[in-house]
């Protein structure tokens, strides 16, 4: 779980939740099946006053019955299911990604061309006068790190550049970050300096000690809580 509270959007409530806060709080998590923990997230939600919360690996299809069950708990969602590698309704649908927010926070999808090393859902976030950009990806950590990552992940870059808000880049890029040597690592860090953004990691999110998930943020906007 990684979360950054940012001081630009000033939203007066945070409902569902109903609390006053002077920032917006914005979070992610790998949460390998949305509907099996459901209830999980709300709480998670509910106990962290989390205003955008962005997961990945929801193991969702278009029609799930989970993301109705969001929004009449009061949530917005912008989503990208996984297209089914076969016409099987007992399969399950790994991998996904998902952006949903409190009911104060507007949502709209942006749209972009989806990659083909990683699965990535964008959205613009407005919190009263202030707007953001969201974007949530997952690379698979089945599959080895390839260069066409790093071209498809500078189009996404290239996409937001001209945009005049702050962007933050959220998920599972399945690159060895705790080890600062390994050569994805810093080809990651290097193309983040180019951009003029920053990269946040977050610690261990891996049972053997893995730091996988990242936190990319226009400059000085966020302080996180891992």
């Amino acid at each position: 779980m990684l979360s950054a509270d940012r001081t630009c959007p000033q939203p007066s409530t945070s409902a569902p939740n109903d609390h006053v806060s002077s920032s917006a709080v914005l979070g992610c998590l790998n949460v390998r099946s949305l509907l099996r923990k459901y209830d999980d997230v709300i709480e998670l939600c509910r106990d962290r006053r989390i205003d955008l919360l962005c997961l990945t690996e929801t193991w969702h299809d278009a029609d799930s019955a989970v993301l109705g069950r969001l929004r009449r708990a009061g949530y917005n969602v912008v989503d990208r299911p996984r297209p089914c590698a076969v016409d099987d309704d007992l399969s399950v649908n790994h991998g996904d990604v998902l952006v949903m927010s409190a009911t104060e926070v507007s949502l709209s999808p942006i749209a972009v061309i989806q990659p083909t090393t990683f699965e990535l859902v964008c959205a613009q976030a407005a919190i009263g006068s202030s707007s953001v950009i969201v974007v949530v990806l997952y690379r698979p950590g089945s599959e080895a790190v390839q260069l066409k990552f790093f071209d498809e992940l500078a189009d996404v870059f290239d996409r937001f550049a001209t945009y005049q808000m702050p962007i933050y880049v959220v998920g599972d890029f399945n690159v060895r970050l705790d080890r600062p040597d390994d050569p994805h690592t810093k080809q990651l860090r290097q193309m983040v300096d180019c951009y003029g953004l920053e990269l946040h990691c977050t610690g261990p999110a891996h049972q053997l000690g893995k730091t996988l998930d990242a936190l990319i943020t226009t400059s000085l906007l966020a302080v996180l809580n891992t």
